[in-house]
């Protein structure tokens, strides 16, 4: 079975060992209960980064297969503690972890991914797969970010623009609440002169930014009659305002355009601050249109 066929519209975790790793697949082995799919799990290792002239690439490549194996099989163990229920795959593969976890997205329902893996070298590859991820991944992706698992927020943030651009991240976050029965806060930021921080509705000069802020809205709470939502209009750099705004809540959700090549890594859509600051979780979901 490929890895195409293993990740079919599952929810699929990538996992190294790390903490934050395993957090993002209890967090994985959540969602998939919630929503009724498989998981599947992915170790992807690649020789590249840690070969040497002393080492025989046969002897690292069988020492790293035993290491996967006894990952990947004590993830599911994991799992199975978790949701005696839940339907598990494993896919361990030995190549780059970024173009694993890309080819996975083109059958997967939704990738999960922490944002740290074991030592400098780990933590800086797995930082490149959120990247890589969020930036060309055709599913949504959520990273989860290093925080104490005690301070757990409540709620999801969810940024637009109030174009269509940013309708499927708000949609999809809209799903995500009412799956899991929580508030939506729906954001929008703009930048102009003056002092950075929320802007009161009762405040002149910004009827037309609330009108479409409510327009946002209406358009997805009627399919989410559960959901209990609140509007923020915030003054200052969106990326700054989401990081903010996601202090206090469980995930942030942001939108993305999908990108076709995996190279461009710095020509990013999504705030990269948010990305690197803001703690638990962020989720990005791909704009299928160009």
């Amino acid at each position: 079975m490929s890895l195409l066929d293993t990740c079919a519209e599952a929810v699929v975790v990538g996992i190294d060992g790390s903490d934050t790793a395993e957090q993002a697949l209890d967090w994985a082995t959540t969602q998939a209960a919630l929503e009724k799919r498989p998981l599947t799990i992915v170790h992807a290792a690649s020789l590249a980064t840690l070969t040497g002239d002393d080492v025989d690439p046969a002897t690292l490549m069988a020492a790293m297969r035993a290491e996967g194996r006894a990952l990947v099989q004590g993830s599911a163990a994991r799992v199975a503690e978790r949701e005696p229920d839940l339907e598990v795959r494993s896919e361990l593969v030995l190549t780059d972890a970024r173009v694993a976890l890309l080819e996975a997205a083109e059958a997967a329902h939704l990738i999960v991914v922490g944002s740290r893996g074991r030592g400098p070298v780990s933590s800086l590859l797995l930082g490149s797969v959120g990247v890589a991820l969020s930036q060309h991944a055709r599913c949504p992706v959520v990273v989860r970010r290093p925080h104490p698992p005690e301070s757990a927020g409540e709620g999801i943030v969810v940024g637009t623009d109030a174009t269509p651009h940013s309708d499927p991240a708000v949609e999809w976050a809209f799903g995500q609440a009412a799956l899991r029965r929580t508030a939506l806060t729906v954001v929008r930021t703009f930048f102009e002169a003056g002092p950075e921080g929320e802007v009161a509705e009762s405040e002149g000069g910004y009827d037309e930014l609330w009108a479409q802020l409510r327009e946002v809205a209406d358009r997805f709470g009627p399919r989410f009659p559960d959901v209990e939502v609140h509007l923020r209009l915030r003054r200052g750099l969106a990326d700054e305002a989401l990081t903010q705004a996601a202090e206090t809540v469980e995930m942030v959700v942001l939108g993305s355009h999908v990108r076709r090549s995996i190279f461009g890594l710095l020509d990013l859509d999504v705030p990269h601050g948010v990305l690197v600051h803001a703690p638990r979780y962020v989720a990005v979901v791909p704009d299928p249109e160009p």
